[in-house]
């Protein structure tokens, strides 16, 4: 229906599915519509954003989505829009309206191809790992550490996205395709690429002239100078606000940018999806390097490392802390991977 133009149906059709729960219980569904469509109009999102939102915390769920939504479609318009959102009795959307205008002072710079969005992430001092004395430790955490020196580097505000992705393979027709490429659950456009191997993430990281994380460089900048169990707090109620776990995604993945940031400016660095890390490590960090810099072996070895949890997994996986070592040829549906760069001399 929404793929006819004439007459175009998308706005009567969208005016009545932001108006039900469904509308931010299944995101999945309104991006593909919204991939579909033939003609696509902000309209229906910004009635909703007109509507007064009173106490119904329901519809401001709604309104903070159609708000996202409108501002890819139509961003110069939300200007507009932002003084009657201001004073919004969500916490989430006045942070959205607040921090697009704080988005100007942040540094940021774009990969050479593809157009991934990376943000300066100031060095620093941090302890890394977890003590033993933290509730649910896993052995693989620890010890806890001092890294002396995180040099200043450039970090991506999401993870790479399917249509980020998709310009990878549209220049590189050899290259494989993920393993969910098809699959309409995990292949909408600003939903995280998943189903990569750690080969593939290199590959593409090559390709946009960037690389992968070191794993000091990820925790470090998914702390963003915080020492909780997650960025946003110590309880869990704090990661519903700033991931997508087992409780609280629906059994789905979602689009990038949905929860809340972290100081630095990263979206996602809980939950959604595994995020692979340039690190041959073992399963302790005794021996390796205090510099932020990564753990290689020659040859590599058999297992690489991947943090951040994901959408369908308990809120241990999701801390700062948590990793896991698998295999650097494992491709799932909650595996993907976020870049970054060098600030000296590129990657």
């Amino acid at each position: 229906m929404l793929a006819l133009e004439d007459p175009s149906l998308f706005k009567p059709y969208m005016r009545e599915v932001v108006k039900l729960p469904a509308f931010i219980k299944h995101t999945s569904f309104v991006e593909a519509c919204l991939t579909d469509a033939a003609e696509k109009s902000a309209q229906p999102f910004f009635e909703l954003l007109e509507i007064h939102p009173g106490k119904d915390k329901e519809l401001w769920q709604r309104q903070l989505y159609a708000l996202k939504i409108a501002e890819r479609l139509d961003p110069g318009a939300i200007e507009g829009i932002k003084p009657k959102l201001v004073n919004h009795p969500s916490f989430d959307i006045r942070k959205w309206i607040t921090g697009k205008e704080e988005q100007s002072f942040l540094d940021i710079i774009t990969a050479e191809r593809g157009g991934y969005e990376l943000i300066r992430i100031p060095g620093g001092v941090f302890m890394m790992g977890s003590s033993e004395s933290d509730e649910g430790r896993y052995h693989y955490v620890g010890p806890l550490h001092r890294v002396k020196k995180v040099p200043d580097f450039y970090m991506g505000r999401y993870p790479v996205t399917n249509e980020e992705y998709g310009l990878y393979l549209q220049e590189n027709p050899d290259s494989r395709e993920p393993k969910y490429w098809a699959d309409r659950q995990f292949n909408q456009p600003r939903q995280p690429v998943v189903g990569v191997s750690w080969d593939d993430a290199k590959k593409y990281a090559k390709w946009a002239g960037l690389r992968l994380p070191t794993e000091a460089e990820w925790e470090y900048a998914c702390r963003a100078n915080t020492q909780t169990i997650y960025y946003s707090g110590d309880e869990e109620e704090d990661l519903v606000r700033a991931g997508w776990y087992s409780v609280n995604s629906g059994g789905q993945l979602h689009p990038v940018g949905e929860k809340e940031p972290n100081s630095f400016g990263l979206y996602d660095m809980h939950g959604n999806v595994w995020e692979w890390v340039e690190v041959d490590m073992p399963d302790h960090y005794n021996g390796g390097p205090n510099d932020g810099s990564a753990w290689i072996d020659s040859p590599i070895g058999s297992f690489e490392v991947i943090r951040g949890g994901g959408w369908n997994l308990v809120a241990q996986f999701c801390q700062s802390a948590n990793r896991l070592v698998i295999s650097p040829v494992g491709r799932n549906n909650r595996l993907g991977f976020r870049l970054t760069r060098s600030v000296s001399l590129g990657p």
